[in-house]
């Protein structure tokens, strides 16, 4: 543009606008409301992504008890590594007279880990029925692999196996956090009734529960 045609144009808009040149802009209310809806959508957001945690947080529970309690009773009628469980056994008996003195309280802190399945933690006394806390032994055996025990100890909530019953250090782990666990026997195998797997993460808690019957071998 020509100086003279500039000059021209600014004359037009003063005369337009006495004197003055105006541009669009927001207004202080304007910002002002802006910001509230977005402050708004942010917090109804940030209460979804809340939600959602919460959610994935129970369900991861939910599912890692399920996964540990079916691991159990694969690990009691299958074995333990090279160590086999109920399924090959010819003879199985059990000892509900049992009693696990101690209790570490593991499962209700987030900073205490279960025991080691060779702990003393883990130990079993014979009692009288009375004053039995619903532990138990169960003693297999066959021609190959001799006498094995699987433990309960309802105060520690642990189940170990022991593929030498002469030497406590050889005890390896089946399941903890094991609330309940009943057994019984008969002439056909041995049923294990609501195994039950109780886990707690900061507010959240959760259970699963299974049952089976190991048929004992050739019956």
């Amino acid at each position: 543009m020509k100086p003279i045609q500039q000059a021209q144009w600014q004359k037009a808009q003063r005369d337009r606008g006495g004197g003055a040149v105006f541009r669009s802009a927001f207004s202080l209310l304007e910002l002002m409301i802006a910001v509230g809806l977005f402050g708004l959508v942010m917090a109804g957001s940030f209460s979804v992504y809340i939600m959602c945690q919460r959610m994935w947080r129970a369900t991861s529970l939910s599912m890692d008890t399920a996964r540990m309690a079916s691991l159990a009773v694969e690990r009691i009628v299958y074995g333990v590594g090279d160590n086999s469980g109920l399924r090959v056994a010819a003879s199985i008996s059990i000892n509900t007279n049992m009693r696990n003195p101690t209790t570490l309280d593991y499962w209700n802190t987030t900073t205490n880990s279960p025991p080691a399945a060779n702990n003393a933690a883990n130990e079993l006394v014979s009692v009288s029925g009375n004053q039995s806390d619903g532990s138990w032994r169960i003693a297999y055996s066959n021609e190959q692999e001799g006498v094995r025990y699987i433990d309960y100890a309802k105060g520690q909530r642990s189940i170990v196996m022991w593929p030498d019953t002469n030497r406590a250090a050889s005890r390896l782990l089946i399941c903890n956090y094991v609330t309940t666990a009943f057994v019984s026997t008969n002439s056909s195998g041995l049923a294990i009734n609501n195994l039950s797997v109780w886990k707690k993460d900061g507010v959240f808690t959760a259970s699963n529960r299974v049952s089976t019957f190991v048929k004992r071998r050739n019956k």
